[in-house]
């Protein structure tokens, strides 16, 4: 006769407990797994939306410059927005350049979210010497320094709150800009009118949520360190 011999009841008994649980390891190892990956594919793809938006403002800050000879490229500095002046293509001390127009650029950290506004002038110029190669900067808002400048209405969303990406909207949860002069000295927000000449360095740190949970964030940092704050030659 064959053997058919098999499980007792007390075998199965005894089995299927540790089954149960070897199963349950699995599965919790599984949602572990799962919910790695969807917290690193969200953290991606912020980073990807983050870094040249901040990379973008990094770039304004650099090669701010003043709008006449012994002004300040800074107009305000708090811990939370900063108005300056900024051409709009890169320029040189000395020789010719690409013809470039001078922007007033206004960035803000409000309503969870990264905020800009700014105006271009209407005429060009072409080299930065010692001498003031040109009048007044002119723009369709008037003459630089603008007399209301920026504007409540003239916001446009960046980043955080009010973007959609992917599908969500994720919210800036903290940000700063914090200032040092050229010792590396910090200098207190808000910048009072006569240190925004000193401004040398600007740290941008911003913290943000990944879209897919509020408890998961992502923190990044950016320096900027202005070129030319005086045009020589």
């Amino acid at each position: 006769m064959r053997d058919e011999r098999g499980f007792t009841l007390t075998e199965l008994l005894v089995a299927m407990p540790i089954l149960a649980l070897l199963l349950a390891a699995v599965a919790g190892l599984l949602m572990v797994t799962v919910n790695g990956n969807a917290k690193t594919t969200g953290q991606l793809a912020e980073q990807s939306t983050y870094f040249p938006i901040l990379d973008s403002m990094v770039q304004d800050l650099r090669t701010a410059m003043p709008p006449t000879l012994g002004g300040s490229a800074i107009v305000s500095a708090t811990s939370t927005s900063i108005v300056f002046y900024s051409p709009d293509t890169i320029y040189a001390t000395t020789g010719a350049t690409s013809p470039f127009h001078l922007r007033e650029v206004a960035y803000q950290f409000a309503n969870a979210a990264l905020q800009k506004q700014s105006v271009t002038s209407t005429n060009t110029f072409t080299t930065v010497t010692a001498t003031t190669p040109w009048g007044n900067w002119t723009s369709p808002s008037g003459t630089f320094p603008l007399a209301s400048f920026p504007t409540s209405t003239g916001w446009t969303t960046l980043l955080g709150k009010g973007v959609t990406q992917d599908g969500s909207s994720p919210a800036i949860v903290s940000a700063s800009l914090t200032y040092y002069d050229g010792s590396d000295d910090l200098i207190s927000s808000p910048v009072s009118s006569a240190n925004l000449g000193l401004i040398r360095t600007i740290v941008i740190s911003v913290t943000a949520t990944n879209g897919s949970s509020a408890t998961a964030q992502t923190t990044y940092n950016n320096t900027a360190t202005i070129r030319e704050t005086q045009p020589s030659s």
